[in-house]
């Protein structure tokens, strides 16, 4: 698209540069145009030099200049309406206010141009415009001798000349599209790294049964996503029988925050540097579009592009604070480990593992065939497409929701110093990412999501202490993390969250201070120039 406009831009430039009509003289007939107001020819014109712009009133003596007509297809069917300019005609016109008849001809550079009223088709004779029709030319005069640049017939003005500047503006127009799509599919610095890694291992199945009696999981294995692990996580023949107690190492999972630190993204990539191209770009061409000799269509469009512009920064700026905000919140806040985690707000990372209870097995739509086990949360949808005919006869389908489920059971974070209960039940959303999969019949479809045993976990809560009740038989008290819970219960100014997902997987679309809030509100200030300026 970039190369498509600079070859546009590179072919507008052979385009004569006409000046607006409103800077021409209006004269009633050729002998009252002033030679001494020339105007400098500007790029494109083959000979350059000077010439007078001029605009008379004039009826035509002899000469077609229009023909109109409208005639169906082949099949009868459909109807086109067509005008034919006579490009190689030769009229011969009187000033409607008095003078001498002259012959005038259309400019070799710039070809015909008429302003006539549309005409509905099919419902009309064949019409032209031709003797006795008066018409109002605007005329280009180069050393006494004067050719058509545009003509307004049936009343109507002359229409602009505008080709040159309207190539560079779909040259503008192609620019802003393109930047566009390059900024919103520019990856932050760290994701492509991510990615990368992921991309060097699989996934397993999930785990499935309770705590010293695991094994593979029955049902879909999950595709790596941007939700997964970055690094390789513990297989579960590593797990301790106690949940609770440390891994047999007693060092934490490589893809704890503690372990590989916070990435620092770069200060400026693709993403905001196109992003100043869009806003630059789509305010030239307002101003454009608005500034120089425009029609009264692309007026408004110029208008309201430049406040459109301006809601595109306003709407910028809040959406990248309110990420960049949100993965402050995840970076800035300490992970704790488990281990040495204390009651109150806490931020955990490290991996599903079945709680006390053992994981769920979830049939997808109440049918076995489409049965998930070692799920810890879960959400599905059941969906019928659903067919209907308007007035006209065509057809519309759409995916229409039947039946949704949703749940989850208590299970354990375990970051490889130990193990606490979370319960997934006291948060208002449990992010899970992606769709696990995807069952399909005729015109039936299941769709499920879910968080199960070996999915990482990140977990920003707060830690309570447990009561003796909610203890299970037989527990290890010696183990502090055992009497604790995490529960999704929001203290004042605490945001509360429970994702598929390491911390490292969490930041993967973190962009710098500078492209996430100082580029935005540059451009903000930027796109309000134009009504202030």
């Amino acid at each position: 698209m970039l190369l498509g406009a600079t070859v546009t831009v590179i072919i507008s430039l052979d385009i004569p540069d006409v000046p607006p009509i409103e800077d021409s003289q209006y004269v009633d007939n050729l002998d009252e145009i002033d030679d001494e107001q020339t105007v400098n020819l500007g790029p494109g014109w083959e000979d350059g030099g000077e010439a007078v712009f001029a605009v008379v009133e004039v009826v035509i003596q002899e000469g077609t200049l229009v023909h109109g007509y409208w005639e169906y297809d082949s099949d009868g069917e459909n109807c086109s309406d067509y005008v034919d300019v006579f490009e190689d005609v030769t009229l011969t016109v009187a000033p409607v206010s008095g003078g001498e008849s002259f012959e005038i001809t259309w400019n070799d550079e710039m070809g015909p141009e008429v302003s006539t009223y549309s005409r509905s088709c099919p419902g009309y004779d064949d019409w032209y415009i031709d003797e006795g029709d008066v018409i109002e030319i605007f005329i280009i005069g180069e050393d006494g001798y004067y050719s058509i640049l545009s003509v307004g017939a049936e009343g109507l003005d002359p229409g602009e000349r505008t080709e040159r500047e309207d190539a560079q503006r779909i040259a503008l127009a192609v620019i802003i599209v393109a930047s566009a799509l390059l900024m919103v599919t520019t990856p932050t610095s760290l994701s492509d790294d991510i990615k990368n890694l992921k991309q060097r291992w699989g996934n397993s199945p999930f785990v499935h049964g309770t705590p010293g009696n695991l094994g593979p999981a029955d049902g879909p294995v999950r595709e790596v996503d941007e939700n997964d692990w970055v690094l390789p996580p513990p297989g579960y023949e590593t797990w301790p029988d106690n949940p609770y107690a440390p891994n047999g190492d007693e060092v934490l999972i490589e893809e704890h925050p503690d372990v590989v630190g916070t990435p620092t993204p770069a200060t400026f990539t693709l993403y905001s540097i196109n992003g100043m191209i869009f806003v630059g770009t789509a305010l030239w061409l307002a101003s454009d579009l608005t500034a120089r000799h425009s029609d009264d269509t692309q007026q408004v469009i110029g208008y309201w592009l430049k406040i459109g512009i301006v809601l595109f920064s306003i709407i910028w700026t809040f959406l990248a604070f309110k990420k960049w905000k949100l993965m402050h919140n995840i970076i800035d806040t300490p992970s704790s480990r488990v281990r040495s985690v204390a009651a109150g707000p806490a931020e955990l990372v490290g991996q599903v593992r079945p709680g006390p209870q053992g994981t769920l097995s979830v049939d997808v739509g109440g049918s076995s065939s489409r049965r998930v086990e070692g799920v810890v949360n879960y959400r599905w949808k059941e969906e019928e497409r659903v067919c209907s005919r308007d007035s006209d006869g065509k057809e519309s389908c759409k995916w229409v929701t039947r039946r949704t489920d949703a749940g989850g059971r208590e299970f354990i974070l375990h970051d490889g110093t130990g193990g606490i209960l979370v319960d997934p039940n006291s948060w208002d959303k449990v992010n899970m990412g992606d769709k696990l999969f995807k069952w399909g019949t005729g015109s039936w479809r299941w769709t499920v999501w879910v968080l199960a045993a070996g999915d990482p976990v990140y977990c920003l809560g707060r830690v309570e202490t447990r009561t003796h009740d909610e203890r299970e038989e037989g527990i290890d008290t010696s183990i502090p993390n055992s009497l604790l819970v995490v529960r999704g219960n929001k203290d004042i100014g605490m945001q509360v969250h429970l994702h598929r997902g390491t911390e490292l997987s969490l930041i993967a679309g973190l962009r710098s201070t500078t492209e996430a809030i100082v580029i935005p509100i540059l451009m903000l200030v930027f796109s309000a120039i134009p009504f202030i300026w």
